[in-house]
């Protein structure tokens, strides 16, 4: 649509005027309320309603009272309550013993651990000497096995008895020989 210059001009200077910024805006806006008024007509338009009322009236009449009772209602609740009412000296000692325990608590508990550590090595400890009690009997066997052979073959005399008196112990025990 092509506005003339003319019309075009005075609506830029009504816009400086009136400190307008979207002239585009209020031309359109401008329009818009032209043609409202083109097709509704200049005066408000408004639809007649017919509205249905209801009147309320309130009418005022005496009535003679003779005697009027007033009844009082009481209602009592029982309420429980509880109140603690405490000793801070006492609250004060509870606490320190509490952090005693506490400690006392992470101190056993620092040496269970300990002891656990302790008990692992110590069992450590039990089955290498448990190895080495089977390799030393195991040599001691080997070692009589040997003896024995020797004896058997003669390669070493019997054993002599120290006291030579042929009366005492046997290597140097004091229990007399069987015989």
């Amino acid at each position: 649509m092509k506005v003339p210059k003319k019309l075009k001009d005075e609506i830029k200077l009504f816009c400086d005027l009136n400190k307008i910024k979207d002239i585009d805006k209020f031309i359109v806006s401008v329009i818009q309320i032209g043609f409202n008024i083109e097709k509704y007509g200049n005066a408000p338009w408004r639809q007649e309603i017919e509205v249905e009322k209801i009147v309320e009236k309130e009418v005022i009449k005496e009535v003679p009272v003779e005697k009027i009772v007033e009844i009082e209602k009481e209602v009592i609740k029982e309420i429980e309550k509880k109140v603690f009412i405490t000793d801070d000296e006492k609250v004060g000692e509870l606490m320190e013993e509490l952090d005693h325990l506490r400690e006392r608590i992470t101190t056993k508990e620092q040496e269970i651990i300990n002891n656990a550590h302790n008990m692992k090595s110590l069992n450590g400890e039990i089955e290498s000497k448990k190895k080495e009690i089977t390799n030393l009997s195991n040599q001691l066997e080997k070692v009589n096995k040997d003896l024995e052979t020797m004896q058997k073959e003669d390669i070493i005399p019997p054993p002599v008895d120290l006291y030579g008196d042929d009366k005492g112990g046997w290597w140097g025990s004091n229990l007399l020989k069987k015989k």
